[in-house]
């Protein structure tokens, strides 16, 4: 039993060593969980286990114009070594040529932390549009940023 207490003790210190090293990433957001395939994601910490994610989204052609912003807030939570876990609230706007609209929800997923400056992160994000376009969606993404 000693020797359970010691390990999971040396587990919590050596995860918070690695959340250490690093307390933003910038990177892509990509998958059926964005907006337009493809955004601009920020993740800053604002604790030792919260941090919030800011993703933009833009899509621009011929016909069709729009942008898209979400703020999400996660408990973050290192798992083993930089292995993590996280979930949290959030919001997201959205905003084309001729329509607006907001959904409420939230955000679950899994990443890792690399020796390297780099995160690589897997999730998916509910979220129900109480404008324009009304009911639920969601969708996984993958997300892959530069941690520093």
């Amino acid at each position: 039993m000693k020797k359970i207490i010691i390990s999971l003790i040396a587990l919590v210190a050596l995860s918070t060593a690695a959340h250490a090293q690093y307390n933003n990433a910038l990177g892509i957001r990509f998958g059926a969980g964005t907006a337009f395939g493809a955004e601009l994601s920020y993740q800053g910490y604002v604790s030792n286990i919260n941090r919030v994610e800011l993703d933009l989204g833009a899509s621009f052609g011929k016909h069709y114009n729009a942008i898209s912003m979400a703020a999400m807030f996660h408990w973050h939570w290192f798992l083993a070594g930089g292995f993590g876990f996280f979930v949290g609230p959030g919001v997201q706007a959205f905003m084309s040529d001729s329509h607006f609209g907001l959904g409420v929800g939230g955000q679950a997923g899994f990443d890792y932390q690399f020796n390297a400056p780099i995160q690589i992160s897997l999730d998916i994000r509910p979220m129900y549009n109480v404008f324009t376009q009304t009911g639920f969606n969601y969708g996984a993404a993958l997300g892959l940023r530069y941690a520093f």
